[in-house]
């Protein structure tokens, strides 16, 4: 199996090459390989270079011009060639078995996988807080969601998901959508048109709690919530459909 691993970068020159580096780590079952495609977005620092520097000859940089995360990934998702295509934030750092896990829920029949991200908290609330939000409330958002509002849910983490190539054709790429619910559509879509979204605690990432420190522990996750709720009820997702393309 092909697994292609995009990293959409902006201004990440500090930590694409230890993203990378994860990446390239990974402990794979004989006969699996990996491309790695880091999307510079417009960096004005030394993101390409480094990003250059730390993939050697295990991938290559792409451009996308159309500033977002979600543009970045669809740019990624083009130029890719993997079975899988996987998507991973530029300052994440993923365990050596993060490629095994996704596949072990691949072939269990998922469509698509997600986990949670680890912040690094310090001890104190937000450790805990943190720990109770993606460990525990995620897992169990969509089931619970689906019991009372009879409408398919799932939970999908930008920074941290695999889809199959075939899934997201079915839903015509990743949506054009801005940040603050890009992923949340991209979970909904995936669960409504194309089949199984799993939210695996093994497939959990490092990532930087650097968004909190700038904009506030609490504005950040009810932000997030609102975000994820207004996909949760979007009736229509035709029109992200149409618009993406692949």
């Amino acid at each position: 199996m092909k697994f292609s691993v995009v990293i959409p970068a902006f201004n990440e020159g500090e930590h694409i090459e230890s993203a990378v580096k994860t990446v390239r780590a990974q402990v794979l079952t004989p006969g699996d390989t990996v491309e790695i495609l880091v999307v510079d977005n417009n960096s004005s620092d030394h993101t390409p270079a480094a990003a250059t520097m730390a993939l050697g000859e295990s991938g290559r940089v792409v451009f996308e011009k159309m500033p977002g995360p979600n543009f970045a990934r669809q740019r990624g998702f083009l130029e890719s060639t993997g079975d899988v295509i996987c998507f991973l934030d530029s300052d994440c750092r993923v365990p050596a078995d993060w490629i095994a896990n996704i596949k072990l829920e691949i072939e269990r029949g998922a469509i698509a996988v997600s986990g949670p991200y680890y912040y690094g908290f310090a001890m104190g609330y937000k450790a805990v807080l943190n720990k109770l939000y993606s460990w525990v409330v995620l897992p169990a958002l969509p089931l619970l969601l689906r019991t009372v509002f009879w409408r398919k849910a799932a939970v999908i983490i930008g920074g941290n998901f695999a889809v199959t190539r075939d899934a997201l054709h079915i839903i015509g790429g990743i949506p054009p959508v801005s940040f603050w619910g890009d992923d949340a559509v991209i979970g909904m879509m995936l669960v409504r048109m194309a089949g199984k979204v799993k939210f695996s605690k093994k497939v959990w990432t490092r990532t930087s709690p650097r968004r909190f420190e700038e904009k506030g522990f609490w504005k950040v996750n009810y932000q997030y919530t609102l975000a994820y709720f207004r996909a949760f009820f979007t009736k229509d997702f035709t029109r992200f459909k149409d618009a993406s393309g692949s």
